[in-house]
C-alpha cells in the first residue's frame, strides 16, 4: 500500500508507468464529469463510484494494482492481514492510495459524518 497526495503522483511513474496516462486523465478532470460506472480512456480502465457515507465496509482483494482517489468526501481505508487491519488511513479529497495486486483491503467504512463519497479507482 502506498498513500500520498495527488500533487506527488508523478513521483511514482517510474514504479507504475501507466500513472502517466492516469495523470493526463485527472488533469482533464474526466472522473469528476463521468457518471458512476466503468470507463476506459487512453487504454486505462477505471471505475467511478458514488455512495452514501457511513457504510460498514467489506474486505476486498485487489485483482489488479489499483489507484483509489477520493473526488468528494472522506472514508477510512485499511490494509487487511488475516482479516485484521494492519494499516488504517483517512482517505480524503486530494489524496490517493495505491494497492498492489493481491492485497486485501477494506474501504467505505463508517465515518463520524454521513457525507456522501465519490471516488475513482484506476486499474493500473
Amino acid at each position: 500500500m502506498l498513500f500520498d497526495i495527488l500533487e506527488n503522483l508523478e513521483w511514482y511513474v517510474s514504479l507504475y508507468p501507466s500513472l502517466k496516462k492516469v495523470i493526463g486523465i485527472m488533469d482533464r478532470s474526466l472522473p469528476y464529469q463521468d457518471e458512476p460506472g466503468a470507463h476506459q480512456v487512453d487504454g486505462i480502465s477505471y471505475e467511478v463510484l458514488s455512495y452514501p457515507g457511513g457504510g460498514e465496509g467489506m474486505i476486498k482483494r485487489a485483482d489488479h494494482t489499483q489507484l483509489h482517489c477520493l473526488l468528494e468526501g472522506e472514508e477510512l481505508l485499511s490494509l487487511e492481514e488475516h482479516e485484521e487491519p494492519s494499516v488504517v488511513i483517512m482517505a480524503t479529497e486530494g489524496r490517493f492510495v495505491i494497492l498492489r495486486e493481491g492485497e486485501f483491503y477494506k474501504s467505505s467504512m463508517q465515518m463520524a459524518n454521513d457525507k456522501g463519497v465519490r471516488k475513482v479507482i484506476f486499474f493500473l
